[in-house]
């Protein structure tokens, strides 16, 4: 079953709350090290997915009251996008689990930011749930991607999460992906405690 997203904006107050949410801070806890790409730079959060919401729409089974952290390499200044795509590529899935994305499971500290960029939240709401995925949809949450290009990724020990459009980010933000038109695809672990905990990455035509 799968949905499209609605992002709307919420106030501060919301945005230190355990939602769905696009960018604003994250609960990493301050034991855990505000992850790093190879290049030395500090990602960006992009989503927060509570494990109650993730339990209760797609099934799984996740510990109750903790959250997958999603984080992408940013830099407006500077081409990244060979650093964060997939098509199918085993180099190119293996410089994205060197750190120039994360995903991380962990539970709820206290709201913190070390990125360079804060992208303004966005709580993410499910819209029009979708009976078949037969044509292009941008962003979308669910049991089963959209547009995903080349079908021999190697995620068999991954669930499809949401797939995102980079035009659907804020204004000042909609190069995250390096191309406005280029949608970023979350997978998280179908069981806790594999080598990581998800994979985050992006596909341009």
């Amino acid at each position: 079953m799968s949905y499209l997203l609605e992002l709307k904006e919420i106030d501060k107050v919301d945005n230190e709350k355990n939602i769905l949410r696009m960018g604003g801070k994250s609960f990493l806890p301050q034991e855990i090290e505000w992850p790093m790409n190879p290049n030395g730079e500090k990602l960006t959060l992009i989503f927060s997915l509570p494990t109650n919401i993730l339990n209760e729409q797609l099934k799984v089974k996740y510990t109750k009251d903790m959250v997958f952290s999603v984080f992408t390499t940013y830099n407006p200044d500077d081409y990244f996008l060979d650093s964060i795509v997939y098509h199918g590529d085993k180099e190119e899935l293996d410089n994205i689990q060197k750190g120039f994305t994360k995903v991380i499971l962990h539970s709820i500290g206290s709201p913190r930011n070390e990125s360079d960029f804060l992208i303004p939240a966005r709580k993410i709401e499910l819209g029009e749930e979708i009976h078949e995925i037969n044509e292009y949809y941008g962003s979308l949450f669910g049991t089963e991607p959209s547009f995903l290009q080349n079908e021999k990724l190697e995620l068999e020990s991954y669930q499809f999460c949401m797939q995102v459009y980079g035009g659907d980010f804020p204004e000042e933000y909609e190069d995250i992906f390096c191309l406005d038109d280029a949608i970023g695809y979350l997978f998280l672990a179908k069981k806790e405690n594999q080598d990581d905990d998800g994979v985050f990455f992006v596909q341009c035509t």
